[in-house]
């Protein structure tokens, strides 16, 4: 669940504007590391730099849900979940 956050994350931030600098400030923070640290510097400054006000809607709902499953794992946590972006906001 967290690397599908993650990647949306990065979709999300691959798509706009402000994205680029992102992306280039990441890249440039990570510039002397190798292959697998390379990519988990880029990904949590990436996501250092997202916040719920530049995602979109539903982005924001499947965030603020995994935030509330907190602990919660396996089939309660994807029932949770599930239930939690059917609410009503």
């Amino acid at each position: 669940m967290n690397k599908l956050l993650t990647v949306g994350l990065l979709l999300l931030v691959a798509g706009t504007s402000q994205a680029k600098d992102q992306r280039e400030n990441c890249n440039q923070k990570a510039s002397s590391a190798a292959s697998d640290e390379r990519s988990q510097i880029i990904e949590a400054c990436i996501r250092r730099n997202a916040s719920v006000t530049n995602m979109p809607p539903m982005l924001a709902r499947m965030s603020q849900c995994n935030r509330e499953a907190g602990e919660m794992s396996g089939e309660n946590r994807v029932r949770f979940v599930n239930t939690c972006l059917q609410r009503p906001d």
